[in-house]
């Protein structure tokens, strides 16, 4: 790869533990884990897919899409993720791969996309009313979003592994980050939500039908081979009621 990386333009929790080291290897696995999960939920004669993936990142995910799908193209706010990104579609000869600097505020697309990626995504989206109108929007009739994000009432933070400090005020938790060592500013990822607030959002955008959903394929998971893991989907499958104290939600909507 030809493309440094300073730490101006970086993610605050991407300074801790880097998405390269912690999600890049993984992306292949990503990949095919968001397609098992959301091929159930799409029309049948949609064999060919126009994706769209919010909050990008390296590139690694949109890559791997970008293998099996028609088209891919990745939105990314920072400068610098989106050079990365450029530089590694140059260097895999992705020619159905676009990536731009560009926020989910900023989508002007309209009925373009049979699938939409937010993977750890939407706890970094200050509004995220408008984000699911955005997405609402640019999706085709019968596509589907594909949302996994954090519960905010997960004990131990998800990004900067500190317990409690998605518990905290904003004021307190960049303290508390500060004093960690971690980081200094929390509130790039502090819109986690809670499994009722995402309930409500979601509610909130008629056009869109929404269910909880259990990963495809276990194994493809980030702790997918962990006894604990596995434990836990069983139990949720088993008692639909735990997604409200679950690590994370997997949200499947489809637009009507």
């Amino acid at each position: 790869m030809s493309t440094t990386l300073t730490l101006s333009d970086r993610p605050g929790y991407d300074r801790y533990r880097t998405m390269l080291d912690t999600r890049g290897a993984r992306a292949r696995d990503f990949a095919r884990q968001i397609l098992a999960t959301c091929r159930p939920h799409l029309p049948a004669d949609r064999e060919h897919l126009d994706v769209l993936d919010v909050g990008s990142g390296y590139g690694h995910t949109a890559v791997e899409l970008a293998r099996t799908c028609r088209r891919v193209v990745g939105i990314e706010p920072s400068t610098e993720l989106v050079a990365f990104a450029r530089a590694l579609k140059a260097d895999c000869g992705t020619d159905n791969l676009e990536f731009r600097q560009q926020g989910i505020d900023e989508l002007t697309d309209r009925s373009c996309y049979d699938l939409v990626v937010l993977d750890n995504v939407f706890e970094h989206l200050p509004d995220q009313p408008l984000a699911l109108e955005k997405i609402a929007a640019c999706l085709r009739p019968g596509g589907v979003a594909f949302i996994l994000v954090p519960n905010k009432l997960w004990p131990v933070e998800v990004h900067y592994h500190l317990p409690f400090l998605s518990y905290l005020p904003l004021r307190l938790a960049n303290a508390y980050l500060r004093l960690s060592g971690r980081g200094r500013d929390y509130r790039d990822a502090s819109y986690a939500p809670t499994y009722r607030r995402l309930r409500r959002l979601l509610a909130a955008r008629p056009e869109l039908s929404y269910r909880f959903v259990l990963p495809a394929d276990v194994s493809l998971a980030m702790a997918g081979r962990s006894w604990h893991y596995r434990l836990g989907v069983a139990a949720i499958r088993r008692w639909p009621w735990l997604w409200a104290i679950s690590k994370a939600f997997l949200v499947i909507a489809v637009k009507r």
